[in-house]
């Protein structure tokens, strides 16, 4: 029985290990910008910026990018395919 329980708690520490890990991987393969490197690129056709603040935040917020798009975060399913792949896409939360 101990075995058992052993068992069933090292897969389950196993299994929220490696998912940590393939986070961390996938967002250290994500590139990044400081604000100031947006502020050059604010305007030009090959940028798309997309607010993905939850909807209290952004409406609570007097802060937002002209131009940005706001999209919902939890519902990335429904509006990932809209945007133009060749574009650099620029996702922020503020």
């Amino acid at each position: 029985m101990h075995n058992k329980r052993f068992l069933i708690r090292l897969t389950i520490m196993t299994s929220i290990f490696l998912f940590a890990a393939s986070v961390a991987a996938m967002a250290a393969s994500v590139p990044s910008m400081t604000a100031d490197e947006l502020k050059m690129h604010l305007g030009e056709a090959d940028y798309q910026v997309l607010d993905v603040r939850t909807g209290g935040d952004w409406a609570g917020s007097n802060v937002k990018i002209t131009g940005a798009e706001r999209v919902e975060p939890r519902a990335v399913g429904q509006w990932v395919d809209n945007y133009d792949k060749e574009k650099t896409i620029v996702l922020y939360c503020a």
